[in-house]
């Protein structure tokens, strides 16, 4: 297999796994869990910024490399709008509050909010894949 095959089957996967995160924060939101909604939608989203990226022949090892990288590489550049950056800026603070914050809680409404927020963002980075 050639890098570039390699590369093309490293963001399919991203773009599988982005599905399944975007599902099971769906699935998260009616069993009343918001949290770990808003936890699927951060990696839904983190995982095709991190295709973008590679489709540019980009890697990173660190989620807080990737929001830099969103920021200077995506939205200083204008080739994202700077509301998506301020979207996946909220998805990564909740993502560490519903990992390392003891009874950190989300009420169902801000839960719902944010997963909108995360299947709008999934939808532009899926345009950028796309080359559209």
């Amino acid at each position: 297999m050639s890098p570039d095959e390699a590369r093309q089957d490293v963001i399919a996967w991203s773009l599988e796994r982005s599905s399944i995160r975007l599902d099971a924060a769906e699935r998260e939101l009616a069993a009343g869990v918001p949290q770990l909604a808003a936890d699927h939608a951060y990696y839904a989203c983190f995982h095709l910024v991190s295709a973008v990226f590679l489709q540019d022949g980009l890697t990173m090892k660190r989620h807080s490399a990737v929001r830099a990288a969103l920021h200077g590489r995506l939205i200083q550049t204008g080739r994202l709008d700077r509301q998506w950056g301020k979207v996946f800026d909220r998805l990564a603070e909740l993502r560490t509050k519903s990992v390392y914050t003891a009874l950190f809680d989300l009420d169902a409404e801000a839960g719902r909010a944010i997963v909108d927020d995360a299947l709008g963002l999934a939808a532009e980075l899926r345009r950028m894949l796309s080359g559209e």
